[in-house]
């Protein structure tokens, strides 16, 4: 009888090794197949802001979406605009510091930002 438990212990923990493993790789390979294209770069009147806008493809299942980051001095990226179901991007400066992108208005000096997912 303990013989039997050590066995179905060592089968159970073999199987979860093994889905944990799957769900991983499945979560790399889903990633994988993400794509970015860079479709549009804009920047503020008095060239204080610069704006990358990409088009994203998440794949057949998915549709597309916009997403646009702001460029630091240091290069690193902000995102401050992503939008699903969408394909194309518009950006409009409204003044030095204020954007409209898609029709959605974003003050850059207090770090607004839009991501639909909080809508």
């Amino acid at each position: 009888m303990l013989e039997l438990k050590k066995y179905k212990k060592s089968i159970f923990i073999l199987l979860s090794v093994f889905i944990l493993i799957g769900f991983a790789f499945q979560l790399s390979a889903c990633s994988a197949f993400t794509s970015e294209e860079k479709i549009l770069t804009s920047t503020s009147p008095d060239n204080t802001y610069t704006l990358e806008a990409y088009r994203v493809n998440g794949g057949a299942t998915t549709d597309y979406s916009i997403k646009v980051y702001r460029i630091d001095n240091d290069s690193s990226k902000s995102l401050i605009y992503n939008k699903y179901h969408d394909y194309n991007a518009e950006i409009k400066w409204i003044s030095n510091y204020t954007v409209s992108i898609n029709d959605v208005t974003i003050d850059l000096s207090k770090n607004e930002t839009y991501d639909w997912r909080n809508k």
